[in-house]
Parts: structure tokens; C-alpha cells; sequence
């Protein structure tokens, strides 16, 4: 009842001071609001890059014909090269440990017609374990076989959106349509996708067996990419490396010599956003940090000045039998509803602004519940911290000497 009444006086105080109680909480506010909504942009932007991760295909190691740079989510093409052949892909699978699927890969971009719609997609020639390695689901049909893939066969996976503009949504199993003048049989659509860590949309493309690619569309006898799956995580940087020795002794590169392939993984995909990202997260804890220290030393100035400016007040009522205690805590309940409600304003609109940005952009929802503990905790804390010394200012006042005064 007793510790009520003094939080309900507190409460009047800093109501009687609105001006001055709203500068000291800001600084908490700001502090708070960067944390949370940083944190919860942050999480989610991380949980996007696994999200796209599984899209494209968890521990994959890629090797491109030719010399491409890879930054971040961009991919540019330097110079091509015809040295990827399947003798290629059969040693890297003989010959290094830890592999799970080695699979030869040729893509190139075609008109498609189906009657009187057409567009434009890339059809990808791989063998049918591409569906297992890109995590690829169907949504209707099947997936071609080893079968298909051994006699060259014209059948084709479409992708979701090559299916929505041909057929409108419509029945397409066992249609056929034209790819470049062939007619090809349409035996399975997939699954929606979206675009993956290359900025490739998987949606627009579509799969055909690779030798019906190399013999019946190209006429090559090799292919653009390998797609290698390792078992384990651990392995990659191993395969990455074994690949790239093998593959310049196979394509007689001599010391000093440039390769006429480009290694690479994922990880080094996803190397430059996670940076960025460590980045803006060390900024916002150094904003929030500072919001915290200028919010701290505003609660503690306006405790000090409210100890001055109430010494008779304090005098007074440790004359008629207030207790050292009872000042405690109506000078410190005054510093934690500060920066309390500094804490909650600046949650509430972390909380806003994190699921604005989140859906201005396109991010998995995400809230980061450590982040909201940790704003909570450290208000309270800096509260305690602010208070603790003008609270204890205001119990030393002697009521004798203040009377007197």
C-alpha cells in the first residue's frame, strides 16, 4: 500500500514536468526503437538468405565454363570457354571424396510458344537428379527420367510462371509446345519458387534432359556449369579445392597459367550480404549505445535538479515520519518510470518500423524476442543506474538543517 502511494506520487511529479520527463525518456526511446527494429531487419534479412540458400540448393559448389566474377547476389560472365565435357564430370566424381551429386548442366534462353502465347524462358539441359540437388517440388505431372535422359527425349518440366503464360493456368500435361521451332512434350510444372541467390528467376525456365539440350537444340558436346552437392558442410571448401586441381590438370593448365573455369560456393554468394549486414548491425548498436548513454545522463541530471529543487519537500516529509526507505523509492520510482516508458515507446515503435521495412521489402516476418528482453533489461538497468545516486542524495537530506534553512 505504502510503496503505491509513493510510486502514484512519483507519477504526479513527472506529470508535473512533462517537457523535462519527455527529454529524458527520448534518449532511451532512440536507443530502444534502434536495437529492436535493426535487430528484428537484421534477423529477418539473415533468415532470407537461408530461405534463398535452400532454394538454390543446400552444399553446392559450382563450376562455371570460362572466367565469372561473383559479388553477392551478381554473377558477370568475362569470358566463355567449350573445355567442360563429361569426362569433366565422370573424374570429379571418381576422384573426390565427400560428393554426393555431380551433375553436368547447359542453359541458354529460347522463345516458347503454346498456340497463339508466346514468351521467352531458359531452358536448362540436366539430368534428373537437378530436381533432387535445386530442391525443385512438382505441382503437377512428373519429373523425366533415365530414360528420357538416355534416348534424348523432347520432354519438359515448365517452370511456374512459363506455365501461367502459356496455359494460363490451365491443363498443360501431355501438351505440346514449341521451343525454338522443336515440339516438345510438357510431362510436369513446378512448384513456385522465386528468384534465388544468383538474382535468376526460377520461375521462368524450363528442364529438359541434357543430351535432348546438347544434341537436339545446341549441337555441342559440352556444357556451361557442373553442379556438385557435397554430403557434408564441412566438406565444401575441400571440393572446391580438389575441383579446381583436377580440372587444371585435365585442361593442361601449367603453373602461372589462367584457368578456363571459375570455382565457387555459395558462401562466397552470400559473403558480401552477411557482411553488410554485420555492418549496419554494429552501426545500430553503436547509435543505440550512445542513445543509452545520453538518455542515462539526461534521467540523471533531471534527478539531481528534482533533489535540489525538493529539499524542503524532502525535509518536510521526513519530519512528519517518512522514512530513509520510503524516499529511496519515490526518487528511484521515479527514475524506472522514465525509463520505462522510454523502454515501451521505443519497443512499439521498433516493433512498427522493423514490420514496415519488412514489408516494404519483401522479408519473412520475423521478431526478434532476445532483442525485445535485452531493450527491456537495459532500460530497467539504466533507470536503477540513474537514479541510484540522486536517490540516495535525496535520503542523506537531513530535515533539521533543510527547516532551518
Amino acid at each position: 500500500m505504502r510503496e503505491n502511494i509513493l510510486i502514484k506520487a512519483a507519477w504526479q511529479h513527472l506529470t508535473l514536468h512533462k517537457r523535462r520527463t519527455l527529454l529524458s525518456l527520448l534518449g532511451i526511446l532512440f536507443g530502444i526503437l534502434a536495437l529492436v527494429a535493426v535487430g528484428n531487419v537484421s534477423l529477418a534479412m539473415k533468415r532470407r538468405v537461408e530461405i534463398e540458400l535452400n532454394k538454390f540448393g543446400p552444399n553446392l559448389v559450382i563450376v562455371r565454363a570460362g572466367v565469372v566474377y561473383v559479388h553477392g547476389r551478381s554473377q558477370r560472365q568475362f569470358s566463355f570457354a567449350k573445355t567442360l565435357k563429361m569426362g569433366d564430370v565422370k573424374a570429379i566424381r571418381h576422384s573426390i571424396l565427400g560428393i554426393d551429386i555431380a551433375i553436368p548442366l547447359s542453359e541458354k534462353e529460347f522463345s516458347i510458344r503454346y498456340k497463339q502465347n508466346k514468351t521467352t524462358a531458359r531452358l536448362i539441359g540436366a539430368g534428373p537428379k537437378i530436381f533432387e540437388l535445386r530442391n525443385l517440388g512438382l505441382l503437377k505431372g512428373k519429373f523425366y527420367s533415365e530414360g528420357d535422359e538416355r534416348l534424348a527425349q523432347r520432354n519438359v518440366v515448365l517452370g511456374y510462371k512459363v506455365w501461367e503464360t502459356l496455359f494460363s493456368g490451365g491443363d498443360a500435361i501431355g501438351k505440346t509446345i514449341l521451343i525454338h521451332r522443336v515440339p516438345c512434350k510438357v510431362i510436369g510444372i513446378l512448384e513456385k519458387k522465386g528468384v534465388d541467390l544468383a538474382g535468376e528467376d526460377q520461375d521462368s525456365v524450363i528442364y529438359t534432359p541434357l543430351s535432348t539440350m546438347m544434341r537436339r537444340f545446341l549441337n555441342v558436346d559440352y556444357f556451361s556449369t557442373i553442379l556438385i552437392k557435397a554430403k557434408e558442410k564441412k566438406n565444401i571448401a575441400n571440393i572446391k579445392e580438389e575441383t579446381e586441381r583436377l580440372l587444371r590438370k585435365r585442361h593442361k593448365i601449367g603453373p602461372g597459367g589462367k584457368d578456363d573455369f571459375t570455382v565457387y560456393t555459395l558462401s562466397e554468394m552470400t559473403k558480401k550480404k552477411e557482411e553488410g549486414l554485420k555492418l549496419v548491425s554494429l552501426l545500430s548498436k553503436m547509435a543505440a549505445t550512445i542513445s543509452f548513454s545520453i538518455g542515462g545522463l539526461g534521467i540523471f541530471a533531471m534527478m539531481l535538479l528534482s533533489v535540489s529543487e525538493r529539499k524542503r519537500e524532502i525535509g518536510i516529509r521526513r519530519a512528519v515520519g517518512a522514512k530513509r526507505g520510503d524516499i529511496l523509492i519515490q526518487f528511484l520510482g521515479e527514475s524506472l518510470l522514465i525509463s520505462l516508458f522510454g523502454g515501451i515507446g521505443g519497443v512499439v515503435l521498433g516493433i512498427i518500423i522493423s514490420l514496415i521495412i519488412i514489408a516494404i521489402s519483401g522479408l519473412p516476418l520475423v521478431i526478434n524476442l532476445i532483442h525485445l528482453a535485452l531493450a527491456f533489461f537495459i532500460s530497467i538497468s539504466l533507470g536503477v543506474l540513474s537514479g541510484l545516486y540522486p536517490a540516495y542524495l535525496a535520503t542523506s537530506i537531513e530535515p533539521i538543517e533543510v527547516l532551518k534553512a
